[in-house]
């Protein structure tokens, strides 16, 4: 699947992807020309990638969710809590959960769909949201004056921000994190792994798999803490764009477009573009 150049080293085809999005077993990334390929477990469908031009792109569970040019969403895979029910309408932004997936309106309020047993998609009726994260079984949203709130299961006081100013919020299976305004990260919730035990420094992105977070530095190398059983956490070296994390899963975006993996893969190939680093 990747190129050998004549000194026989091998390489990725260079600017393959402009985001990617990993799920339980299975990840997907939006290509240059808007197009999406996915890749790992196709058990329900979640590879099943529809045709036409995208803007973002979310993967859940076993499911996968993803914003067209048009605003509208398209859900593929599994649909057993109706996960996979994309609502009408437009949006600006998309996340996806184990069973549930969200979606930022225009307006500033969220729409959740999909599993609801402890609550995950009871949330986010208020017109003030720049930005929303679904975990395993909550939500949290990001409101415009940088206060967060989320809704859904409270393990460990996963639901309980702190009352500080934050740019970016992730949920994962039973924690959440933050990057505040001064660019430092905060984590809340369970902690049996040590993934809210938030390493020092600044950064500009974070992703949040089962239980463990990685997150991309404002010099662009990456850092993950927290759950290892697959080396999920084991980050390579080197300059990224763009980060995602799953259960067991995270994978990064290079400054050439190229994406890398690492951790526990999934049963089908890659496509070109993409390395994937083993444990």
């Amino acid at each position: 699947m990747l190129g050998l150049r004549r000194d026989g080293a091998r390489r990725c085809r260079r600017r393959e992807f402009t985001t990617i999005a990993a799920g339980y077993f299975h990840a997907c990334g939006l290509r240059t020309d808007q197009s999406i390929a996915c890749w790992g477990n196709n058990a329900h469908g979640q590879i099943d990638a529809p045709s036409g031009q995208f803007t973002a792109i979310a993967a859940g569970g076993s499911h996968t969710c993803a914003l067209r040019t048009n605003r509208t969403l398209a859900c593929w895979g599994m649909n057993d809590s109706r996960q996979a029910d994309a609502p009408s309408g437009e949006f600006t932004a998309i996340e996806t959960g184990t069973r549930h997936s969200c979606a930022v309106r225009p307006s500033g309020s969220i729409r959740c769909w999909g599993g609801n047993e402890r609550g995950q998609t009871s949330g986010g009726s208020a017109t003030r949201y720049t930005a929303v994260t679904a975990g395993h079984e909550h939500s949290c949203g990001l409101y415009r004056s940088g206060d967060i709130r989320c809704w859904g299961l409270n393990s460990g006081g996963s639901t309980n921000p702190p009352r500080e100013e934050f740019t970016a919020v992730v949920a994962a299976t039973l924690h959440t994190c933050g990057i505040r305004a001064d660019g430092t990260i905060a984590c809340w919730g369970w902690n049996q792994d040590g993934q809210t035990e938030a390493p020092s420094g600044t950064f500009t992105t974070l992703a949040a798999g089962g239980a463990h977070t990685c997150g991309l530095r404002t010099d662009g190398t990456v850092t993950c803490w927290g759950g290892n059983s697959y080396g999920q956490s084991d980050a390579p070296v080197g300059e990224f764009i763009s980060i995602t994390a799953s259960r067991d899963l995270s994978c990064g975006l290079r400054t050439d477009g190229t994406a890398e993996c690492w951790g526990r893969s999934g049963t089908i190939p890659p496509p070109n573009g993409v390395k994937f680093t083993r444990p």
